[in-house]
């Protein structure tokens, strides 16, 4: 039995962008748990779903508290030696699926994640941690969640071995760029 207080085994000192969007995503593998199991063409795609959100709040809060040092530090995962992998049931890919599918009870829970999404601090939260918007995504896709509110996802970063770097402009680059290096300056002293 589970006695933890926050959902998804996250730790007492996860960030609480982390814990409220674990308990959003509890109430939801409930609701799924409950509803997918009654309609048979469904039924299939619990555990699936179940899955992806564990996985989800997880690297969540990964992609929150780990520090960029951690990030590069990663090991990238092995491929799988031997044996033929069987291709897993896929999702219904529509913007969404399951506020269509269960009605009332699933958009009350997209209306949570919009509004934890609209806040301040959980975009200010999202912009420190790049990787964060990539694991939302799906999430938000699934639910319906409006473009407007939708984390963006920047594209990964590839560190060059050139030495060449984009930013800060060339002595000899545009006055337009170093106007906005300028401005950038301005930015983060004033902050």
């Amino acid at each position: 039995m589970n006695t933890s207080a926050i959902p998804f085994g996250l730790p007492d000192t996860a960030p609480d962008l982390a814990r409220r969007f674990a308990a959003i995503m509890a109430g939801l593998g409930a609701l799924i748990a409950r509803r997918f199991l009654k309609m048979p063409h469904l039924t299939g795609f619990t555990l699936l779903l179940w899955g992806r959100i564990n996985r989800a709040v997880r690297r969540l809060h990964q992609a929150l508290t780990q520090t960029s040092a951690d990030r590069r530090a990663r090991l990238t995962r092995c491929d799988r030696a031997g044996g033929v992998r069987v291709r897993p049931l896929d999702l219904p890919r529509g913007r969404g699926w399951i506020v269509r599918e269960l009605g009332w009870e699933a958009a009350a829970f997209l209306g949570q994640l919009e509004a934890l999404l609209r806040e301040v601090e959980t975009r200010t939260a999202l912009a420190a941690a790049p990787g964060a918007g990539r694991v939302l995504r799906p999430i938000c896709r699934m639910l319906g969640v409006p473009l407007s509110v939708t984390p963006k996802v920047l594209p990964k970063m590839v560190a060059t071995d050139s030495g060449v770097r984009p930013w800060p402009p060339a002595p000899g680059a545009s006055p337009a760029d170093r106007d906005l290096l300028t401005i950038a300056e301005k930015i983060s002293t004033s902050g």
